[in-house]
């Protein structure tokens, strides 16, 4: 494997291939030849870009921990931070909406308590429960999302 840079592209890349325990594994794994993957790890200024965005895709298809490497990477370039959660299967779809609708629920009362008191105690309780809200909703979205990606083929 080649050095890269801590941080770099090269270096979230390298991440991936280690989910599938290498290079050679990964190239088993998508049919990409060794080189082909290290191609994608060279540091070179005289060629755009390195390993094409649709292999790093077809490798964080195939494993949940490769698209959370690549998704951290670009949440934290995007000034975000990615934030895991466990997708339930789409059959809990109206428990994650009811779930949702409580959350949110709960977030507002405690926000508004929070404004009409002025008091940094209040806040300080109504943040928690915006995170509940917040990860709720995004579990709610990423049922949405998954449902979208398995059945909108038909």
């Amino acid at each position: 494997m080649r050095p890269v840079e801590a941080g770099s592209i090269q270096d979230v890349v390298s991440d991936v291939y280690d989910v599938f325990g290498g290079v050679r594994k990964a190239s088993a794994a998508t049919g990409l030849a060794p080189s082909v993957l290290s191609y994608g790890t060279e540091m070179r200024e005289d060629r755009p870009g390195g390993l094409g965005v649709n292999y790093l895709d077809r490798m964080a298809r195939m494993d949940p921990a490769a698209a959370a490497i690549l998704a951290s990477h670009f949440a934290a370039l995007a000034g975000g931070v990615f934030q895991p959660i466990e997708v339930a299967v789409v059959e809990e779809l109206t428990s994650a909406c009811a779930d949702a609708i409580k959350e949110n629920g709960e977030a507002i009362f405690f926000a508004l308590q929070a404004a009409r008191s002025g008091r940094w105690e209040d806040a300080q309780i109504a943040l928690p429960e915006v995170d509940e809200s917040i990860t709720e909703m995004t579990g709610l979205r990423a049922i949405l999302m998954q449902t979208i990606q398995t059945k909108g083929g038909r």
